[in-house]
């Protein structure tokens, strides 16, 4: 895993590890034991190859970032893949700004990486890096339209949102209107299966079967 972001005194490069393969295999076993999953906040090629090997539940950016660039390793995608390990972009709602800030040519290697990783069978699912700079929280709609950029259309990008980063958080009682489930629903004007920007109509809330106005 990638040392915190890049946040924080003493800082280490980003693409270096913090920690070893065998420490997040010691991690993993002990929140089996607890019943719980483990998400690895990566953006490092090392970190990221470590911390699949140790089968973590979810890898947070996954940007493949090494000491001279980016090295996407081909059999570590495809082991992400068949592991079932599910990797959230984090996309921040700015995400058009940091591929400015960044470099259109770098950031296109980067994003290019996670389509690759799209195209070769990883789960990918939805998040946001919101808290940090530029990254807000009341722009859900912006992170999900990094997903089209991938190749994502209308209806896959409403499923990751909903069922299929429900399942990967281990959450069984939301993402699909079924009997049985919370009650969590997003009623917007429009049609977003066809139309993301339908997400921003938004006319009611409801969560748990009660309305938030």
């Amino acid at each position: 895993m990638s040392p915190a972001g890049q946040i924080g005194e003493d800082l280490m490069p980003i693409w270096s590890a913090q920690f070893t393969a065998e420490e997040l295999h010691v991690v993993v076993a002990e929140a089996a034991h607890a019943g719980l999953p483990v998400a690895a906040h990566a953006h490092g090629t090392e970190g990221i190859r470590s911390a699949v090997e140790a089968g973590v539940t979810t890898i947070e950016h996954c940007t493949w970032i090494d000491q001279d660039g980016f090295r996407l390793i081909e059999d570590v995608v495809d082991e992400i893949a068949a592991k079932g390990i599910h990797v959230c972009p984090a996309a921040s709602p700015d995400w058009r700004g940091f591929a400015q800030r960044f470099g259109a040519e770098r950031a296109e290697t980067m994003f290019g990486g996670l389509r690759s990783m799209r195209e070769r069978g990883v789960s990918l699912i939805t998040g946001t890096d919101a808290g940090v700079s530029s990254a807000v929280f009341d722009d859900f709609v912006s992170s999900l339209e990094f997903f089209a950029h991938l190749g994502c259309t209308p209806p896959e990008i409403v499923d990751l949102a909903t069922q299929r980063t429900a399942e990967a958080l281990g959450l069984t009682d939301t993402g699909t209107l079924i009997p049985g489930h919370r009650a969590d629903l997003l009623v917007v004007r429009g049609d977003p299966l066809r139309d993301l920007q339908a997400l921003r109509a938004v006319r009611l809330v409801m969560a748990a079967g009660r309305v938030h106005r």
